[in-house]
């Protein structure tokens, strides 16, 4: 398949607005990129057969479901360690399998495309946006079994991780065949009002 016959995907947009549900518009602009990028990984996976979201490549270990949930899992983890909140027990069960073993693995896992993209919008509605859209201050320092951390540290590495893997996500996706025209928007930024 040629790229002119690959499947023409989101335009990226880079017009941001923070969420209104924020105090903070720090973390309301950090919310939104994250929205960007779910929005465009839902777009990169919407299509996909559940073959091609369990494929697994010769010498490789994750699939696309397996990133998936892992990206969800991440997010959930992130706020809920940096803010003290514990997760539902129900949703914590369903984000298990996102948790890499102690060699850093992911275990086999297996999801359809419309509960996928559904668990990581409950992860952001249920947990993301509401235990920090009230929130004043995000560099107060949070002491961690692990390491000190900030809500500023933990948004900036949540907006790497779902960055990076998807990247990962279109690459086993294209080595699947199943090509993506990845796009712009017609404005590289936000038109001045």
């Amino acid at each position: 398949m040629s790229t002119s016959d690959a499947r023409p995907g989101r335009p990226r947009r880079y017009d941001l607005q923070p969420r209104p549900e924020c105090v903070s518009p720090e973390v309301g602009y950090a919310i939104a990129a994250l929205d960007e990028l779910s929005e465009r990984l839902f777009d990169l996976i919407a299509d996909l057969p559940q073959e091609t979201l369990d494929f697994v490549p010769p010498g490789t270990t994750n699939s696309i479901a397996m990133l998936t949930v892992h990206m969800a899992w991440a997010e959930a983890g992130w706020i809920s360690r940096v803010t003290g909140t514990r997760l539902p027990s129900e949703l914590e069960q369903l984000l298990a399998p996102g948790a890499q073993d102690a060699s850093g693995e992911l275990p086999p896992f297996s999801m359809g495309v419309e509960r996928l993209i559904e668990l990581c919008r409950r992860v952001r509605q249920e947990v993301t946006l509401p235990v920090l859209s009230s929130l004043h201050d995000v560099d107060a320092e949070v002491r961690d079994q692990r390491r000190p951390m900030t809500v500023r540290g933990v948004l900036t590495h949540l907006i790497w991780h779902w960055t990076y893997h998807s990247g990962q996500v279109g690459l086993l996706r294209r080595l699947w065949g199943a090509r993506y025209r990845w796009t712009f928007d017609a404005t590289l930024g936000a038109p001045r009002a």
